[in-house]
């Protein structure tokens, strides 16, 4: 029950009251609550469980709550956060767009209002509860009250290594010594290399002459000159020893000079290290989540148990664990979130103005399951997919002895999944036990309908996969996007390698390093000026993950999501991508078998 939330005393160090508060209806005891009249939601079903932050929805009441906030941001953009350009976007800043998020909560005295925050900083803004956002978890500019740990302090000291590492890099004695310990190497190379040559040349001389003599001399004689040649063999192999030696006693000579500057480096940088890894987690100590029961956890048990087994980069930074820390540490019972981005999408990625994001899974997941423990949160809906199409028959498009094609529906999974097994390829199995080999050729999206093609032998599924392999496959997508070309072309290709966003799983992002090959032919084909949206036909010569929902989103694309895509762009009643064209050789008859099924929308 509400009635068991307490305050709880806040993890963060040393917060400062805030000067500057930006005006707007803020609740007088709580400054960074800002109550919402209770016109807006007194008529209002308010969520019975809090959504799962992975995959959600946005509530009405939290979607009003963004909208204020939006408009504050523009006023604050505008008069006092002008060093953020949130529309700046250049290979330098790599984007200045920003995740903004809101918490609406009851407080105790059962009124509701709502939290706000945005992940990372803002440039120019070192206290955001100026502003009436929630805090960092730990601000570094500052020392912890209740730790006495100070980042800035600890900074110094590395900082002081660092410069006396660069001064003794850069000592002209130093640098001297080097230059002069070099040469006494390449000297020393030079000299063994003649000594060693000479010492060859003699050897081919002398075997030259053994066979020459063994020919000339009595049996008594030549083992007497054979002992003459071991003789002069053995004074080769101590010139080259005496060359080494003398070698060897210039180059300690040279090298102890140059000790006395780099034993004292190599321990500074030793030290260093020690002090860089100790200054690390002392700091990732320094972020101490809250949950509903009050238990704390810092940033390195949440993620041991994670495959990095140490949190990435920004991790507890983001506007979701700000919002559920301050709602903790006000005593506020947490009744809706919502996170939008405002301004550019970074480079690589997919972020579009204003719409509507999830938490992320790669710094948040491990936080929030930590942060959420003791509340009634909402299972993760994306567990119970392909109930809702278990009733639903799987219609078959063409089926003989060795193949068949099927119209998946949209919301079906191709193959099991980790927490559903219910599947395209589960029907088959079970409707056709004595199929052989993988069954299914390629693969469709969950959320994407349309032609999939079966192979009920090994045979078949191997000639069948070769036609994918060599591209010689034709097939068409046709999709619907949330808007107009403009200016764009009506026909195209686009070609964005993507590579898995693995701190924001299962998007994918565009990497030109690391990434694979994605190309993807487009035509339009219809406009609907009325609706604002387009039909296109995709072509796609490769087959990556999410490679036209991608393709389609990215600015670099067709800056155009696909309507409903609830990852890359806003949900609706379904993702309109359908598979509706595929052209191949018939495994066995090597007829040409052409099957399309037109879009449901």
């Amino acid at each position: 029950a509400f009635s068991t939330i307490t305050k709880l005393s806040s993890s963060r160090c040393d917060v400062p009251t805030p000067t500057a508060m930006v005006r707007g209806e803020i609740d007088n005891e709580d400054p960074l609550l800002t109550t919402i009249p209770i016109d807006r939601y007194q008529n209002v079903e308010l969520p019975p469980v809090f959504a799962y932050p992975h995959f959600y929805e946005p509530h009405p009441i939290a979607k009003y709550a963004c909208e204020q906030v939006r408009e504050q941001i523009k006023t604050l953009a505008t008069d006092e956060w002008t060093q953020h350009n949130f529309f700046s976007q250049s290979d330098d800043d790599n984007g200045a767009g920003k995740m903004f998020g809101v918490l609406v909560v009851r407080a105790d005295n059962g009124s509701l209002g709502y939290l706000k925050a945005y992940s990372g900083s803002i440039t120019g803004v070192t206290h955001s509860e100026q502003y009436g956002f929630c805090p960092t978890l730990y601000n570094r500019f500052e020392t912890c009250e209740r730790t006495g740990f100070s980042y800035l302090a600890e900074e110094a000291e590395l900082n002081k290594m660092n410069l006396r590492i660069e001064e003794l890099e850069n000592d002209p004695k130093r640098i001297e010594l080097k230059t002069a310990l070099d040469a006494v190497k390449e000297r020393a190379m030079i000299s063994l290399a003649a000594a060693k040559t000479q010492q060859k040349e003699q050897k081919k001389k002398r075997q030259v002459l053994r066979e020459q003599m063994r020919e000339e001399l009595s049996p008594e004689d030549f083992v007497v000159f054979e002992a003459d040649l071991a003789q002069e063999s053995a004074c080769y192999q101590r010139q080259v020893k005496q060359v080494k030696a003398a070698n060897t006693k210039e180059l300690k000579h040279s090298q102890a000079s140059l000790d006395e500057f780099e034993i004292e480096l190599q321990e500074l940088k030793r030290r260093r290290g020690e002090k860089s890894n100790s200054l690390q987690s002392q700091t990732l100590q320094q972020y101490q989540f809250l949950n509903i029961n009050g238990q704390r956890k810092s940033l390195l048990p949440i993620f041991a148990d994670t495959p990095l087994q140490r949190p990435p980069p920004g991790a507890g930074d983001c506007a979701a664990p700000k919002l559920l820390q301050q709602a903790f540490v006000s005593g506020f019972k947490p009744i809706a979130m919502a996170e939008f981005w405002y301004g550019d999408s970074p480079l690589l990625e997919v972020r579009k103005h204003n719409f509507y994001y999830p938490a992320c899974r790669g710094k948040c997941e491990p936080i929030l399951r930590h942060m959420l423990q003791g509340m009634n949160v909402e299972d993760n809906p994306l567990d119970l997919v392909g109930e809702e199409v278990e009733s639903n028959k799987l219609d078959i498009v063409f089926e003989d002895d060795f193949i068949m094609a099927v119209n998946k529906p949209n919301e079906m999974l191709s193959t099991p999944g980790r927490h559903q097994e219910y599947s395209v390829y589960t029907i088959i199995k079970e409707s056709y036990p004595s199929a052989t080999g993988p069954l299914l050729v390629h693969r469709l999206d969950m959320s994407t309908s349309g032609v999939l093609l079966i192979a009920k032998d090994k045979d078949s599924h191997q000639i069948l996969q070769e036609q994918f392999i060599n591209r010689t496959v034709k097939k068409r997508y046709t999709a619907l996007l949330e808007g107009l070309f403009d200016n764009r072309e009506e026909k195209g290709f686009i070609d964005l390698p993507l590579a898995l966003d693995y701190l924001n799983r299962p998007m994918q992002k565009v990497d030109y390093n690391e990434g694979k090959a994605a190309q993807t032919f487009y035509e339009v084909v219809d406009t609907d000026l009325e609706k604002n949206r387009t039909k296109v036909h995709f072509y796609p010569r490769t087959g990556r993950t999410h490679q036209l929902r991608v393709h389609a989103a990215h600015e670099q694309g067709l800056n155009i999501p696909i309507v409903g895509d609830d990852i890359y762009g806003q949900r609706d009643e379904r993702l309109h991508l359908h598979a509706d064209f595929i052209e191949f050789l018939h495994p066995v008859t090597n007829k040409t078998m052409t099957f399309s099924v037109k879009a449901p929308f």
